[in-house]
């Protein structure tokens, strides 16, 4: 399983990304902006962990961790 870029989420804006990330921490149904599939929890034992997602169609970790320092990286306000 790789992890996820915010290159490959194909998102133009900051407030684009950020919702995305606001949705899966909220726990809501939402399609993986590669393939379109819907996104699980990786860890679904670890019930208060909310962090990684993944898809299993395409087989990619979206570490919202990771997502957001690099988008404070690369799009400060």
């Amino acid at each position: 399983m790789e992890r996820v870029t915010l290159k490959e989420l194909k998102m133009n804006s900051r407030y684009e990304i950020l919702a995305f990330l606001k949705k899966l921490w909220k726990e809501e149904k939402v399609s993986c902006p590669i393939c379109g599939e819907t996104l699980e929890l990786l860890h679904k034992k670890a019930k208060k962990d909310d962090c990684d997602w993944q898809c299993k169609h395409c087989d990619k970790a979206f570490k919202t961790i990771y997502l957001l320092d690099e988008l404070n990286e690369e799009m400060p306000r």
